[in-house]
């Protein structure tokens, strides 16, 4: 009995004590922003991987926080909602699901530690209202909030220069002339800008952010001598002519600029490409009951047609409409030769044991990727086993050829996607990966992959191909699809930074008028041999 308590204690010491490879560094801070005004979080860097103290988040939302030494686990919850987070793991359980963390959770000297990914990943589900982290601006977003997106990129043109702005989104602005500087101020309580363009020549000395404004602050040089603006919302210029152009008619300047660019220039969603994964000779993977991915991909894109179609009124397009083969490069094709809005591949996975199960969704990323995905993404032309023995290729393409333009458009789309699964279908522990599969590598527009459930495992093998699950499946997408139209729509989307690869330098030519599309779906490939 002695040795018992004895041993529990050491136990209950040994759990208080922080992990002595564990030190602490000060992190770059972060501005949340919400209607009662701003205020600075701290941040710490944790084996290198910035976080924020969990205590700091209960003392801002107002969670209650409860720790359990036992399990070594710490509860945040308000309003009936809750999540449980355990240290040293790289996940979040909340409201029953796991949701994996960029790190794994740290306690240290009595204090818990998040990686910064929680607050976009869990936190929203127990906080009860809109948070969003903006980690390039190092801006905590709460509440209803608006703080508009400002891309930036300033250059010479002839003897003067231009700086262009895309503002997301449109919010009134003016521009403001001072001895020495230009402001350009917006009616927001703050604006999302990320590092301003270093300028070169005599025009410009410097642009800043100036937060007082809000907005940029242009430090003029000797050779400025006028500017006008050009285009209008969301996208306009300010371009600068030099001094010896100064002589024209002042008063021809433009008044500062109030108005809001009009609303029916916004883009929508009106073009959807479904891609049934596999079909023909590839039947991709196999149940141990002997279901076919190709019959269940096949299936739910039709079902998801017909949703759309009903409901959005959207023009909708499968790469295939029947049992046949369709090349990988071909079925990205057909969403850029159709001018699609968004691209969806759907697949079912597999895996040597019949134990893994769950959703998971897929979106291409460059800046910020998993290891393991990077690690994938090197080892091309690899090969996975398959249930029933047989290889599957993996087809995987260099990093650096991913769908940069459209990134940011398609990360949002994956976090949808998992989000209205995650309600409906089981989720796998990892329910959202960053992988560069080919097929969403040459889609010119936001693309994600779903692998709808493991056909390797016999519970899902029948879920798969019951019309209910399907039914599921099919509700979840299409309530995904809506609210990233909604929020196309809105314009609230950071433009984009990264211009695509050289098309020519990579080999992979011009896929926009490769592929025909027929009127039975089938395609045909037009280029030239």
């Amino acid at each position: 009995m002695t040795r018992a308590l004895v041993t529990a204690g050491l136990f209950l010491f040994a759990a208080l004590l922080p992990s002595p490879a564990l030190a602490q560094e000060a992190g770059g801070g972060l501005t949340m922003i919400d209607e009662n005004g701003r205020q600075a979080i701290e941040t710490a860097v944790l084996r290198d991987q910035e976080m924020i103290a969990v205590d700091r988040l209960a003392e801002l939302f107002r969670f209650d926080l409860s720790e359990d030494v036992r399990t070594r686990t710490v509860t945040l919850s308000a309003g009936g909602r809750s999540v449980i987070l355990t240290a040293e793991q790289a996940l979040a359980s909340v409201a029953g699901r796991l949701v994996s963390l960029a790190a794994p959770v740290y306690r240290l000297g009595g204090d818990w530690f998040v990686p910064l990914d929680f607050v976009n990943r869990a936190l929203p589900s127990v906080a009860g209202q809109p948070v969003e982290l903006r980690l390039a601006s190092r801006l905590l977003l709460v509440g209803n909030v608006r703080i508009p997106r400002v891309a930036v990129r300033y250059g010479p043109r002839g003897e003067g220069g231009r700086l262009s702005l895309e503002v997301t989104p449109e919010t009134p602005y003016e521009v403001i002339e001072e001895p020495g500087r230009l402001l350009i101020r917006f009616e927001a309580a703050a604006i999302d800008l990320a590092a301003p363009p270093a300028p070169r020549g005599n025009m410009v000395r410097a642009i800043t952010h100036d937060e007082t404004l809000p907005g940029l602050a242009l430090d003029l040089g000797p050779a400025y001598g006028s500017y006008r603006v050009i285009g209008a919302l969301p996208r306009f210029a300010v371009e600068l002519e030099p001094a010896d152009a100064a002589a024209a008619d002042v008063s021809a300047r433009p008044v500062p600029t109030t108005v809001l660019g009009d609303p029916a220039s916004r883009p929508v969603l009106r073009t959807v490409v479904i891609d049934p994964g596999h079909g023909g000779d590839d039947e991709g993977t196999r149940g141990p009951n002997g279901t076919l991915e190709k019959h269940v991909t096949l299936a739910v894109a039709q079902r998801l047609r017909a949703e759309l179609e009903s409901r959005l009124g959207a023009r909708v397009i499968l790469t295939r409409t029947d049992d046949r083969g369709v090349p990988l490069d071909q079925r990205a094709a057909i969403a850029n030769n159709n001018q699609a809005d968004v691209f969806i591949s759907l697949h079912a996975n597999a895996s040597l044991s019949e134990i893994p199960a769950g959703a998971e969704v897929f979106h291409l990323s460059i800046d910020e990727y998993g290891a393991e995905a990077r690690e994938i993404a090197e080892r091309e032309g690899e090969f996975l086993l398959a249930a029933d023995g047989r290889q599957r290729e993996i087809d995987m393409v260099p990093w650096e050829l991913a769908q940069a333009r459209y990134l940011f458009r398609s990360e949002f789309l994956a976090d949808l996607v998992e989000e209205e699964l995650a309600v409906r279908v089981p989720m796998n522990e990892r329910p959202r990966t960053e992988a560069p599969f080919r097929v969403l590598a040459g889609a010119n527009m936001p693309a994600v992959l779903i692998e709808m459930g493991y056909v390797s495992n016999p519970e899902q093998e029948a879920q798969l191909v019951d019309p209910v699950f399907q039914g599921s499946i099919v509700e979840a997408l299409v309530a995904a699809i809506v609210r990233f139209r909604n929020r196309l729509e809105q314009g609230d989307f950071l433009p984009p930074e990264v211009e695509p690869p050289d098309i020519e330098a990579t080999g992979a030519g011009d896929r926009r008028q490769e592929v025909e599309v027929t009127e039975d779906g089938a395609t045909r490939d037009r280029r030239r041999e």
